[in-house]
């Protein structure tokens, strides 16, 4: 037993665990918060966490060590049992172990941030915490839904919020009885009065997309397809909006429209 630790310890040793325990925590408590200030003016929220969570395990590892050697512990065969306790730990995590190397190729590609709103695994909503094991999502009705780091890598990931613009598509269909030309200039007047909503580059655009009779009626119908683009932040409230307007219009035209939104 000797081998591993002695039973008598020190005067100095105590003293040195005491500064380790009472000193050293709260000093990588500290080094820790202040590394994430400094890494979050410089790095995304997803990788200051991370850094954050190193530094913080890594000290507390680092004491845990020190402690136990100035208690008299053979250190160089705790390793040894240790290495082997590892192994048979690695197999019965190996879902922890692929989310948390998952997570780091997540940091590495840094396909969204703490705040996008993104699609994976047919969740929708907006990210909220990004760690070593998980994604947590915040869907539109308040729903906290946590998405292991394996789980997101595997899938695809759609982020709306990504580019500061982004384009709304709308589908218009009228009677074939409408005159096109009237009917674009009613779009482009119902755009232009509310231009303080779009972007002026790329420019908005209504052009003709075909003619032709749906699938089970006996009614041709002309298509339009209306392109504009809006900042992201403003991309549901305007399209809402845009899509009132164009039905009131076409009604005091007494023009029977159906409008489908793409996107």
């Amino acid at each position: 037993m000797n081998d591993y630790f002695s039973f008598v310890i020190p005067a100095g040793s105590l003293s040195r665990i005491f500064v380790l325990i009472f000193i050293g925590i709260p000093l990588v408590k500290w080094c820790s918060k202040l590394l994430t200030t400094l890494c979050l003016k410089r790095f995304s929220r997803h990788a200051t966490v991370l850094v954050g969570h190193i530094i913080f395990y890594g000290g507390l590892s680092f004491i845990g060590i020190t402690v136990l050697h100035e208690l008299g512990f053979n250190i160089s065969a705790l390793l040894g049992a240790a290495g082997v306790f590892g192994v048979a730990i690695g197999f019965a995590s190996q879902t922890s172990i692929s989310n948390i190397i998952s997570g780091f190729f997540l940091l590495l590609e840094c396909p969204f941030l703490v705040g996008d709103k993104i699609k994976s695994c047919d969740v929708v909503g907006y990210v909220e915490e990004i760690d070593l094991l998980s994604v947590r999502i915040r869907t539109a009705d308040n729903t906290l839904i946590r998405l292991p780091n394996e789980a997101v890598l595997k899938h695809s990931v759609v982020n709306y919020t990504h580019y500061t613009i982004k384009r709304i598509d709308y589908i218009i269909s009228l009677p074939y009885t409408n005159d096109i030309q009237e009917a674009q200039h009613i779009i482009y007047d119902i755009i232009q009065k509310n231009s303080s909503f779009f972007c002026k580059e790329p420019v908005p655009t209504v052009r003709l997309q075909g003619i032709e009779q749906p699938y089970n009626t006996n009614e041709v119908r002309i298509f339009l397809i209306v392109h504009v683009w809006v900042l992201t932040e403003k991309f549901s409230s305007v399209s809402a909006i845009l899509m009132e307007q164009l039905k009131n219009q076409f009604d005091i035209h007494k023009s029977t429209i159906t409008i489908v939104q793409k996107n």
